[in-house]
């Protein structure tokens, strides 16, 4: 099913402020966002204290997201299509060179997870092939700091369709950017997750109103091929 802004902003001016685009299957990339095991677990204080966010989540990611997520990386791969990963945290052990924001975040003083360790590493029911490229960040947008846009641009990318975790964050932080650095920028919006609902809900119409597009999995791939059954 197509998702629709105006059932959930129906005063919005999408007409006039929304950003059409077809996507191009011959410059599209995938952008699969923190897949990791650190990212896809919630804290522990978080179950304990919001049951309620716990399921939500857990129900979400096993019975939507990740099939979704699954769905269009064999979608890629089979049309040799290009899929980018991104690891977010920090890249040492130590966590030095991340924000005093997000250090705050550690428990006990130090990261949990870095390179090496499997809880960073993509999850193995999406896990990358040697072929696809793995930007790790230390800020939540993909664009902010690293190669990413370099590397698109190299692989002769312009479109671009985002899934991931999370929505709110991570998600929408790479879309705008991406959007605001001249690419078409989807956002696949079941195959993305954050903690509620109406959280997910905002940070979509965030970006269907100004900066690109919202649709869902069955959305993306008929129109990247129109003469296939999905």
């Amino acid at each position: 099913m197509t998702w629709d802004p105006r059932k959930l902003d129906p005063e919005w001016p999408f007409d006039l402020w929304s950003t059409p685009f077809e996507l191009d299957a011959d410059s599209v990339a995938l952008i699969v966002i923190d897949m990791q095991g650190s990212q896809m677990k919630l804290r522990p204080n978080t179950i304990e204290q919001y049951p309620q966010l716990a399921e939500y989540w857990e129900q979400r990611m096993d019975e939507v997201v990740v099939s979704n997520i699954q769905r269009l990386i064999a979608f890629f791969r089979e049309r040799d299509l290009k899929i980018v990963y991104t690891r977010n945290g920090n890249v040492t052990a130590t966590g030095d060179e991340v924000t005093d924001r997000l250090r705050k975040k550690f428990v006990d003083g130090r990261p949990q997870t870095h390179p090496g360790q499997p809880e960073y590493e993509v999850d193995e029911r999406l896990a990358p092939r040697n072929v696809d490229l793995v930007v790790d960040k230390l800020t939540s947008g993909a664009f902010t700091a690293g190669m990413l846009d370099h590397a698109l641009h190299n692989m002769g990318i312009k479109n671009l369709v985002h899934v991931g975790i999370l929505t709110d964050a991570c998600v929408f932080g790479t879309a705008r950017a991406a959007a605001e650095l001249g690419y078409n920028s989807l956002i696949c919006e079941d195959a993305c997750a954050t903690l509620t609902q109406r959280a997910h809900d905002e940070a979509l119409l965030m970006h269907a109103r100004i900066f690109g597009r919202v649709g869902s999995t069955d959305d993306v791939l008929s129109e990247l091929a129109p003469n296939e059954r999905t």
